[in-house]
């Protein structure tokens, strides 16, 4: 679903598509059929990768900045070059026609939206305590960005990390297999 929202920021060796795929398996393992309505679920994950590059990371997380909620990051005004960009990855857990569904969006967002908080700059607003959301912020310098992943409330995928999603899917796939000992 990223790359319906824009370029998407990960190295095109040999796709982007792969590296992305290969930055998933650090992500909570999730287990959907191989056919039927979930078949093409999506799901939000926390620390789903957006972004992958050499720019030193970001810290984020989840919290309040004087009572409103916020996306609280480490970053300062003073680690910022007026070239830079801040871009900001919202995405949504949604249901469509009983399927699961991420929708991701991206805005730039400029330096001075940011508060400041005794120690960093942080995002407020009523929309970072929904919890079927999830945000990145991604800084970027020049054609360069750094690795980011996604914080969230959103606890929806865990109905698809029990033992029995993981035995529903297994049946799908025709059962699971044995270890076998030599």
């Amino acid at each position: 679903m990223l790359k319906w929202c824009g370029e998407t920021l990960f190295p095109a060796k040999p796709t982007g598509y792969a590296r992305f795929m290969s930055l998933m398996r650090r992500t909570e393992v999730v287990f959907l059929p191989q056919n039927g309505q979930l078949s093409d679920a999506t799901l939000l994950l926390p620390d789903m990768p957006v972004s992958e590059g050499v720019l030193p990371v970001i810290g984020q997380r989840l919290g309040e900045v004087d009572g409103t909620a916020a996306l609280i990051t480490d970053l300062t005004r003073d680690q910022l070059r007026p070239t830079d960009k801040l871009i900001l990855y919202t995405l949504q857990q949604v249901v469509e026609y009983d399927r699961p569904k991420v929708r991701i969006t991206r805005r730039e967002v400029a330096a001075c939206e940011m508060a400041e908080t005794p120690d960093s700059l942080a995002l407020m607003g009523d929309e970072f305590g929904d919890e079927t959301k999830g945000w990145a912020l991604v800084h970027m310098r020049k054609e360069s960005c750094l690795s980011q992943t996604v914080v969230t409330r959103c606890t929806y995928y865990q109905q698809f990390t029990t033992e029995e999603a993981l035995q529903v899917t297994a049946k799908s796939y025709g059962g699971l297999t044995r270890d076998v000992t030599p």
